[in-house]
């Protein structure tokens, strides 16, 4: 079962409920709802003053997982309580983006520049899906020896390998660059460089930078979905959590970051109109 907490401030003003708030500084309620396949335990604390008592969460969650979907305004520091932040679904969710803008830029794929960031080498099965569309790759990594042993078996099996390098200067230039791990370091991008990654970056980075890959909302789980859960952490936890693992098959129809979206469409012409000409570091 899931377990998600609401935590509604609730600070009035007047002084009648002020001096209510003394006797009674909190309220919990839980409901839980199910689609016959999923259960949900809906916790909602209503804070009217003071801090949250996790201790009296604790109660109505006996017998339940500890990991809990949260605001990530919520501090759960010296609580019995992790807040769900894993990121696998949003890594499937990017692949499965920038596959089928590759796949309906087929007429110009060849001439778009891939640079593919992995410095640990953990995503080498996303470069093979890659090489599917484009042979114009760049892969950049702190594990050069491992990937130009991945470079030799793919030339064997498919015919196609990618270049590789270990020097953050071979990423420049290029129409897209492709970070699936967390941005840690400056990367020699500008602000026309197109950037898909699956977290917002430590530091600074220059570019249109996408971290966020929304798919259609599947039918069967908008009535268990919580109002106070975004659709995309939500289908995060249902499949790294509840192992619902045909998620992984959505195509998001639409991408972003905090500030912007950007539908499909705008992207593929951003590239295809680009592809002649990437960007330079600058």
């Amino acid at each position: 079962m899931l377990v998600v907490l609401d935590v509604q401030k609730i600070y009035s003003k007047d002084l009648k409920q002020k001096v209510k708030s003394f006797f009674r500084p909190y309220k919990i309620t839980k409901k839980i709802v199910s689609n016959g396949d999923i259960s949900i335990l809906n916790i909602c604390y209503k804070q009217y003053r003071g801090g949250i008592k996790f201790n009296k969460i604790y109660d109505h969650t006996i017998g339940e997982s500890k990991t809990i979907l949260c605001s990530d305004d919520i501090s759960l520091k010296a609580t019995p309580f992790k807040r769900f932040d894993r990121n696998e679904f949003n890594i499937i969710m990017m692949e499965n983006f920038v596959c089928d803008i590759l796949k309906k830029c087929c007429d110009n794929s060849n001439d778009i520049k891939i640079s593919f960031y992995d410095p640990e080498a953990e995503y080498p099965l996303f470069v093979e899906k890659l090489l599917k569309y484009t042979s114009n790759i760049t892969v950049v990594s702190n594990m050069p020896r491992f990937y130009e042993n991945e470079s030799e078996r793919l030339m064997n099996t498919i015919g196609a390998s990618p270049i590789v390098s270990n020097s953050l200067e071979r990423l420049s230039p290029c129409n897209i660059l492709i970070c699936p791990s967390k941005i840690k370091v400056r990367l020699p991008t500008n602000q026309d460089s197109l950037i898909f990654t699956s977290y917002k970056p430590l530091v600074s980075t220059k570019g249109i930078v996408i971290t966020k890959y929304y798919p259609e909302f599947p039918v069967k789980y908008i009535e268990i979905k919580p109002d106070c859960t975004d659709e995309l952490y939500f289908l995060s936890a249902l499949y790294t959590l509840c192992d619902k693992v045909n998620l992984a098959k959505l195509q998001p129809v639409k991408c972003g970051n905090e500030s912007f979206d950007f539908l499909k469409d705008d992207l593929i012409h951003y590239i295809t109109a680009n592809c002649n000409s990437p960007a330079l570091s600058q």
